[in-house]
């Protein structure tokens, strides 16, 4: 029988929460029914079982905080290196990459602001990387897409039949991963997510079906609705009744 892949995840949690307002806390430590953002998301890893590795990529400032969390809290029982992040993300998600053990067959790079992701998502992923080279995380987009040139009229609508809403954790096997990260760096390229990475360099990227309710958390109101969401599952409802994601 051929063994199940083995996945390590890469959580980026380096950005500075500008978008949070006048709120300290960055958005890995925000307080989400008596745990923070981070030990959520990680749960959510440690649930997963091809997931044997965790490497957390932190804002300077927050690197203490996270190692006192990684050696006690039980949600980071799967960390194996807490980093300090680069000055943008592609940086931050080479430096984790990087860290990954080499005897892992796919990276997931998850952003640590969505703390509710299903770890049967996280599995897909896994398992789709492992076959086809990658896998990016996504649901369709279901809005009426206006299209504007000057920002003041809408010019024409956009057929949303070929829209998708990227989310994460994007996979990827590990070693074309680490390839990929140190082309781009020594190119030049910064793109914003991993799956541009593999659209320039090697082309199309496997879909994987996402999840309404693996919402980022960007700004308050994104709060407020993970809390509804956590709500909603521990009352028995269904994933994404409580709303779909911004």
């Amino acid at each position: 029988m051929t063994p199940s892949p083995t996945a390590a995840a890469v959580l980026v949690a380096a950005g500075s929460s500008t978008r949070m307002g006048a709120s300290s806390v960055r958005k890995p430590f925000l307080e989400l029914e008596g745990r923070t953002v981070l030990q959520h998301t990680c749960a959510a890893f440690d649930a997963a079982p091809s997931v044997v590795e965790l490497v957390i990529v932190t804002h300077a400032d927050d690197l203490e905080r996270v190692q006192r969390l990684a050696a006690e809290a039980p949600e980071l029982a799967k960390s194996r290196a807490e980093i300090v992040g680069g000055a943008e993300r592609a940086d931050s998600v080479r430096m984790g990459t990087l860290a990954t053990s080499f005897s892992v067959d796919v990276v997931l790079v998850h952003d640590a602001a969505r703390p509710l992701v299903p770890p049967e998502v996280v599995e897909r992923a896994v398992a789709v990387a492992a076959e086809r080279g990658a896998a990016l995380v996504a649901v369709p987009v279901h809005d009426t897409i206006k299209a504007s040139r000057t920002g003041e009229f809408a010019d024409e609508t956009v057929d949303r039949s070929r829209l998708w809403r990227a989310q994460t954790p994007q996979a990827f096997r590990a070693r074309e991963l680490r390839r990929l990260v140190l082309r781009a760096q020594r190119e030049g390229f910064r793109p914003t997510d991993e799956s541009a990475l593999w659209e320039r360099y090697v082309g199309p990227v496997p879909l994987v079906p996402g999840d309404p309710s693996n919402l980022k958390i960007t700004t308050v109101q994104d709060l407020a609705l993970a809390r509804a969401l956590l709500e909603s599952r521990a009352a028995g409802a269904p994933a994404g009744a409580a709303g779909e994601e911004r």
